[in-house]
C-alpha cells in the first residue's frame, strides 16, 4: 500500500528478484529514486553524515527504493526519522521500500529502532506453480534440474545448459565471498563448505547437530553456528519434528533443505536426473517442500515432519490452527499403498482430518481406516494447495 507510511522490506536469498521488483516499482510511480548500496557510485552518495544521508532522502523524491539497505549503518535510524516525520508532516512523506539479503543485518536494523514502523515480505525463488505459469519452454524436469531463480530462464543471458550452470556456480561462490566471509575466519570456510556439501547430499534426511559434528570433525557448537548462519542468510530452511503425544517421538533431530533445487545440484556439481530411487526421493520431496512454503500462512500454520524412535517417519507435517494434515512423498507408484507409519499417526493423532501422499503417476482418493487419503501426482501439484490452503 503506497498510501501507507510503514516502510516496505523485501527480504530473501540473493537473485530471486528483490531488485527486479524494487526497480519494476521505481518505475511505476513519479518522483522516485532508486540505490543499490553495492554499487560503488550510489554507496558513495551514503557515504556521509546520518543529518546528510536524512536530507538526502527526504528532499529527492516521494519514493524511495534501496537495495541491501543495511550497509549504511544507520540506515534504521533515518528510517525512523522519516516515518516520524511523515506522522509529524503528512506534505514531508517519504515512502521507503528497501530489500535485504542477510537476516543477520536485517535483524540487527529491525531491533534497534523500526518497530511497529515496517512490513516484511519474504521473496522466495519461483515455486512450480508459478513457473509452470509462465510462457516458456521449460519443463518440470528443467525445474527440478535447475530450480525456480527467475534469471536462470532468461534465454538472452543463458541461453544453453552450460552457461546455467555456471550462473548457479556464480552465485553460490557470490555466496561465499559476500555474505559469509565477514562472519567466518578464512581458514573455516573449507570446513563451512564440507558442510555445505553434506547438507546437500542428505538433503530431507532427519539429521542432528552431534552427527553433524562427528561427520564433519567439528565441534558441536561451530555447526549450530554455521546452521544458524545458513538460516539466517536465506540458504537453508530448518524442519523441526511434530511431537504431541507420543514418548518415543524424535525431539532433537532436524531436516534441513535448501532454499533452491538448482542452488542444491550446483553444490553437488549434479545437473541431472539421476535413476536411483533415494535420489529421486530427495528431489521430489525438496520440490513438495517448496510449494508447501511458497502458500503456507505463516501467522497459522507450520510445516514439520514426524519420526519415531523406531524409525516410523512421515515426510511432512502440514499443521494448521494445531491441526495435523501428513504428507508423505513418493516417487514412482503402481498401487494405492498406505505406508505403515499414517496408521500408527493418524491413532495417535485422532483429529488429522485427512492424509496426502504426493506421487509420480497415481491420482486417486481412497478410504483408510475411517480416513480420507488423496494421491495427488507430482504435475498436479496445484491440488496441495486446494485441499490445504
Amino acid at each position: 500500500n503506497s498510501e501507507s507510511s510503514k516502510i516496505i522490506l523485501l527480504f530473501g536469498p540473493r537473485q530471486v528478484g528483490k531488485t527486479f521488483l524494487l526497480k519494476k516499482l521505481h518505475k511505476k510511480y513519479k518522483n522516485s529514486k532508486y540505490y543499490n548500496l553495492e554499487f560503488p557510485e550510489h554507496s558513495r552518495i551514503f557515504n556521509v553524515s546520518d543529518e546528510e544521508v536524512f536530507n538526502l532522502l527526504k528532499d529527492s523524491a516521494t519514493y524511495i527504493f534501496i537495495d541491501e539497505f543495511y550497509y549504511v549503518e544507520n540506515m534504521s535510524h533515518i528510517f525512523k526519522a522519516l516515518y516520524d516525520l511523515a506522522d509529524l508532516h503528512p506534505e514531508q512523506k517519504v515512502k521507503i521500500f528497501a530489500s535485504g539479503s542477510s537476516a543477520i543485518e536485517i535483524h540487527k536494523h529491525l531491533l534497534e529502532s523500526m518497530a511497529g514502523r515496517y512490513k516484511k515480505f519474504r521473496i522466495a525463488p519461483l515455486s512450480y506453480i508459478e513457473f509452470s505459469s509462465l510462457k516458456h519452454k521449460y519443463n518440470l524436469k528443467d525445474y527440478l534440474i535447475y530450480g525456480g531463480l527467475p534469471e536462470v530462464y532468461n534465454d538472452q543471458e543463458h541461453p544453453n545448459e552450460k552457461s546455467k550452470q555456471t550462473y548457479l556456480k556464480q552465485i553460490l561462490s557470490s555466496y561465499i565471498q559476500k555474505d559469509i566471509k565477514s562472519y567466518i575466519n578464512e581458514e573455516s570456510i573449507s570446513a563451512f563448505n564440507n558442510l555445505i556439501y553434506l547438507l546437500a547430499q542428505e538433503q530431507g534426511q532427519v539429521a542432528s547437530v552431534s552427527n553433524l559434528a562427528r561427520e564433519c570433525r567439528l565441534s558441536e557448537s561451530t555447526i549450530s553456528k554455521y546452521l544458524d548462519l545458513l538460516e539466517q542468510t536465506f540458504v537453508l530452511y530448518k524442519l523441526n519434528s511434530y511431537a504431541k503425544n507420543l514418548s518415543n517421538e524424535l525431539k532433537k533431530s532436524k531436516k534441513y533443505y535448501f532454499y533452491d533445487l538448482g542452488i542444491r545440484n550446483a553444490i553437488l556439481s549434479r545437473f541431472v536426473l539421476g535413476k536411483d530411487d533415494n535420489e529421486k526421493g530427495k528431489v521430489w520431496e525438496a520440490f513438495c517442500y517448496h510449494e508447501l512454503l511458497n502458500f503456507r500462512n505463516e501467522a497459522n500454520t507450520e510445516i514439520l515432519f514426524w519420526r519415531t524412535s523406531s524409525k516410523l517417519e512421515i515426510d511432512f507435517i502440514w499443521l494448521k490452527d494445531q491441526i495435523p494434515y501428513p504428507i508423505e512423498v513418493k516417487s514412482k507408484l503402481t498401487k494405492t499403498n498406505i505406508p505403515k507409519a499414517f496408521k500408527t499417526f493418524f491413532k495417535a493423532y485422532q483429529n488429522a482430518p485427512f492424509g496426502i501422499i504426493m506421487n509420480e503417476n497415481l491420482d486417486e482418493v481412497v478410504d483408510f481406516y475411517g480416513k480420507t487419503i488423496y494421491f495427488i501426482s507430482f504435475e498436479n501439484i496445484d491440488e496441495l494447495e486446494n485441499l490445504l490452503g
